[in-house]
């Protein structure tokens, strides 16, 4: 979860039904949800909660596989602001890739909650005042749409499996534009495709991990605008959560950590020093926990646009869209910085204690002849962020060899 910010879909409201669609990315025969209202303001009240298999990213779900949640044996639970909650494990049965849905009825008035983007899909809400819907299985009591979660925070999955993977970063962990195509070449954007709700890094890691014959989930801890220097943004930085958001879950056998693109191109346009003493910082922290870390080198592009620094310089324009790139030139500070910064990352970081390997993104998304810029067939269209494609060619760059064998 990331904040209670007020917007559109979470302004608070009363005696409300929500339903939440997630995807697994492994299959299992019981399963529990914790749910956060770390970043909530006043207690919320959970009056009523469900998880169900869901049908085709709609509001309605399979009869034959909804399950009531409860809390200590009680079907209802009140998080103060600051807490966390988790369901009794129930069963329930569904395969890897398989579309989850979380009924929840939140009792009372409440205001703003804990809450993540969700952009790649669709969640849905009844209006205020229509009460506990939860058992809904057709889902025609939720009349509006909303592109967040609220409150959920994790789905934890029992069965047969060797361990958890986590994926740590800012918005292309997170998934931001997975849900986009590749039918046109940059700098026309792309396009989001109807139904393509599991192509973040973690779905596709997922599947690469399960046809190879691993038995691994894989938790997805990006958040949008994540930093790993304290570059003064609203999300807290990668060494602020990592000890919350990834150390604590179950399983751990490694972690993935792409971090570095949101400094370079924030207001702050951070330096690659900078980010390489946050970044011992962080792998330090995960090293002494036992947690060894695979670490991303960062893609195009970062163009640092602030005039009042000094990494400020050429950025792509509409009419020059290659402007900024370090080929031809002249250079973006930021993309300078990016370049030095994944040097060190091949060299120096590469043999810090606790990175097991190095996972080299920069050079599986690159195009060759603009090396400030994605293989067309990668880009979703800002050159920030990948589609569907490109982040399963992130998954294949990921190398397995500190993951147990299969």
């Amino acid at each position: 979860m990331t904040d209670a910010a007020l917007v559109k879909d979470n302004a608070g409201g009363r005696d409300r039904s929500f339903r939440f669609l997630v995807t697994s990315t492994i299959d299992g025969t019981q399963a529990r949800v914790k749910f956060s209202n770390v970043y909530g303001t006043t207690p919320v009240t959970i009056g009523a909660a469900r998880l169900a298999m869901g049908k085709d990213g709609t509001a309605a779900v399979d009869p034959n596989h909804n399950v009531a949640l409860t809390f200590g044996g009680k079907a209802s639970a009140t998080m103060a602001p600051g807490t966390t909650i988790v369901s009794d494990s129930v069963g329930i049965s569904f395969g890897a890739g398989q579309v989850l849905a979380i009924s929840m009825y939140l009792e009372g008035t409440f205001g703003p909650v804990s809450r993540h983007d969700s952009n790649f899909i669709t969640n849905y809400t009844t209006a205020d005042a229509v009460g506990d819907t939860t058992a809904d299985t057709a889902g025609t009591s939720y009349t509006d749409s909303l592109d967040d979660w609220l409150l959920v925070n994790e789905v934890d999955v029992y069965g047969p499996y060797q361990g958890t993977l986590a994926m740590f970063g800012s918005s292309t962990t997170d998934g931001f534009k997975s849900n986009y195509g590749d039918t046109n070449t940059y700098p026309k954007p792309n396009l989001p495709v109807a139904g393509q709700h599991a192509n973040r890094v973690s779905d596709q890691m997922s599947r690469r991990l399960l046809a190879l014959g691993y038995r691994i989930g894989v938790i997805d801890a990006g958040l949008p605008g994540d930093t790993v220097t304290e570059a003064g943004l609203s999300s807290p930085s990668a060494n602020a959560r990592i000890a919350k958001d990834v150390l604590t879950l179950p399983n751990l056998l490694a972690m993935v950590t792409y971090f570095g693109s949101i400094d370079l191109r924030s207001s702050e346009c951070k330096s690659a020093p900078e980010m390489e003493a946050a970044t011992q910082q962080m792998v330090a922290t995960a090293h002494a926990a036992g947690v060894p870390v695979i670490m991303a080198t960062l893609p195009p592009s970062a163009f640092c646009t602030n005039p009042a620094k000094s990494n400020y310089g050429p950025a792509p324009t509409a009419a020059n869209p290659y402007a900024g790139g370090l080929v031809p030139g002249p250079a973006n500070g930021a993309e300078v910085q990016r370049a030095a910064f994944n040097a060190w990352i091949r060299s120096t970081a590469a043999t810090l204690p606790g990175v097991a390997a190095i996972a080299d993104y920069d050079l599986a998304l690159r195009d060759s002849q603009n090396s400030s810029f994605m293989l067309p067939q990668y880009n979703s269209g800002d050159n920030q962020h990948m589609n569907g494609n490109g982040y399963s060619a992130e998954a294949q760059a990921v190398p397995l060899a500190s993951l147990p064998k299969p």
